[in-house]
C-alpha cells in the first residue's frame, strides 16, 4: 500500500495546483477586467451601442442561457455611454448623416415614380415591343422578301392596355388605370412635352434591343439563328416609323373633319339599335318556337327584318366613315386595316371635348416628329457602317 501513497499524493497536489490556477485566472479575467473595450462595426454604434461593453457583458449577451436583468443591462450600458470617445461620436454622427441622405434620396426617387405615369420600365418595354415587331427579309415566320413591321395602333393598344408594362397610374383597377393614363396624356401640352423629353431615350433603347436581337433566317429546308446586321437595324427604324405615320395621318383626318365625330356618334347610336333589335328578335324567336303559332312566327319574322335593317344602317355608317378617312389621307392611311378602330378610339376619348381634340392634334404632330427622328437614326446607323 505504501507504494501507492507517493503517486497519489503527487496527483492530488498537481490537481489542486491546476484547479487553483484556473480559478484565479478566470476570476481575474471576468472580475477585474470589466473596463476592456471591444471594437464594434459602425452599424452597432448606429444601434446605440458604443462597442465598449465589458467582456463578460458581451459574452452574456451572446448566450441564450445567460440573460442579464434589466438593472444589470442598464449598469453595463451607462458607463459605456459615459466613456464614448470623440472619434466614436463623430462616427455615429457620420453614419446618421449618411443614412439621412440615403433616405432622402430614396424618398425623392419614390416621389418621382409616383408623379410620373411614364416610367423607364415602360420605355424599355415599348422599345422591346418595337424591336420584336420588326421582321427582316427571309426571316421566320413570314419569309417576306423585304423587311417590315407588324406594329399597329390596335396591337400596341392591346399590348399595353391588358398589361400596363411599366405605366404607373394611381388607380385601383385596370379600367380606372386606363382612364387615368389617357387623362394624363391628353392634358394640353403633355404629349408634346413627353415627345421632347423621352424620344431620345426611347430611340437609344430601340437601338440597344436591335443590337441584342436575334432572328431565325431561312436556309433551304432549315434555318439559322443570327443577329441583326447593321443594315437590318437601320431598316428596323425605317419600317417602324411607317405605322407611326399611318396613325398620325388617320388622327389628322379625324381632327380636320369634325363631321367625322358626328358620324361616329351616329354609329354608336346605330350600334345600340342593333343590340336592342337583336334582343327583341331573340325573345320573339324563342316564343315562336315554344308557342308554335302563326302570330308568334310572324312576330319573330318581323323582328328579324328590323334587326337586318338596323345592321345595314350601322354598316353603311361605318363604311362611310372609313371611306372619308381614306379619301382624305390617301396613301398615308395605307397599312394596317385599323382605320375605323382608331376613329372609334378617338371618339371614346374625345366626344365633344374641344381640349382633348386639340391634344389629338398634338398627338399626330408628335407621332410625325418621332417618325422623322427614327429615319434620322436609321441614316446615322448606315453612315457608321
Amino acid at each position: 500500500m505504501n507504494k501507492f501513497k507517493i503517486p497519489t499524493l503527487i496527483f492530488v497536489a498537481v490537481f489542486v495546483i491546476s484547479a487553483a490556477a484556473l480559478f484565479f485566472y478566470v476570476k481575474k479575467d471576468l472580475g477585474e477586467k470589466t473596463g476592456v473595450e471591444v471594437e464594434a462595426p459602425a452599424w452597432v454604434n448606429e444601434a446605440g451601442s458604443s462597442g465598449k461593453l465589458p467582456v463578460s457583458g458581451k459574452v452574456a449577451r451572446s448566450g441564450n442561457s445567460i440573460n442579464p436583468t434589466p438593472e444589470k443591462q442598464e449598469e453595463q450600458v451607462q458607463p459605456a455611454e459615459k466613456k464614448d470617445e470623440p472619434a466614436v461620436t463623430e462616427n455615429k454622427t457620420a453614419v446618421h448623416a449618411a443614412n439621412k441622405t440615403e433616405q432622402s434620396t430614396l424618398e425623392k426617387t419614390v416621389d418621382k415614380i409616383k408623379d410620373s405615369i411614364i416610367t423607364e420600365v415602360f420605355l424599355d418595354n415599348l422599345a422591346q415591343y418595337t424591336a420584336d415587331n420588326y421582321h427582316p427579309a427571309e426571316s421566320l415566320p413570314f419569309k417576306a422578301t423585304a423587311g417590315f413591321s407588324t406594329a399597329s395602333f390596335k396591337s400596341i393598344n392591346m399590348h399595353f392596355g391588358l398589361n400596363l408594362h411599366g405605366l404607373m397610374p394611381d388607380a385601383q383597377n385596370l379600367v380606372s388605370a386606363r382612364k387615368s393614363i389617357w387623362s394624363y396624356l391628353l392634358t394640353p401640352g403633355k404629349l408634346s412635352a413627353l415627345t421632347e423629353s423621352e424620344t431620345g431615350s426611347l430611340l437609344d433603347l430601340i437601338e440597344e434591343k436591335g443590337i441584342l436581337a436575334e432572328r431565325k433566317f431561312v436556309e433551304g429546308d432549315s434555318y439559322s439563328v443570327r443577329e441583326l446586321t447593321r443594315k437590318q437595324r437601320a431598316e428596323m427604324f425605317r419600317v417602324s416609323a411607317q405605322p407611326l405615320r399611318h396613325v398620325a395621318a388617320v388622327l389628322k383626318a379625324i381632327t380636320d373633319n369634325p363631321d367625322l365625330i358626328q358620324a361616329l356618334d351616329s354609329y354608336i347610336k346605330a350600334e345600340k339599335r342593333v343590340d336592342s333589335a337583336n334582343g327583341i328578335f331573340q325573345l320573339d324567336l324563342a316564343n315562336s318556337q315554344n308557342m308554335k303559332s302563326e302570330s308568334a312566327r310572324n312576330k319573330a319574322a318581323h323582328s328579324g327584318k328590323l334587326l337586318k335593317e338596323a345592321i345595314t344602317i350601322r354598316e353603311k355608317i361605318k363604311t362611310g366613315i372609313t371611306q372619308k378617312i381614306k379619301s382624305y389621307c390617301a396613301e398615308k392611311c395605307g397599312g394596317p386595316d385599323d382605320l375605323f378602330y382608331i376613329a372609334q378610339w378617338v371618339f371614346r376619348r374625345v366626344e365633344n371635348d374641344e381640349k382633348r381634340l386639340k391634344s389629338i392634334t398634338a398627338g399626330y404632330e408628335a407621332l410625325n416628329r418621332i417618325a422623322d427622328k427614327m429615319d434620322k437614326r436609321a441614316e446615322a446607323i448606315e453612315k457608321s457602317m
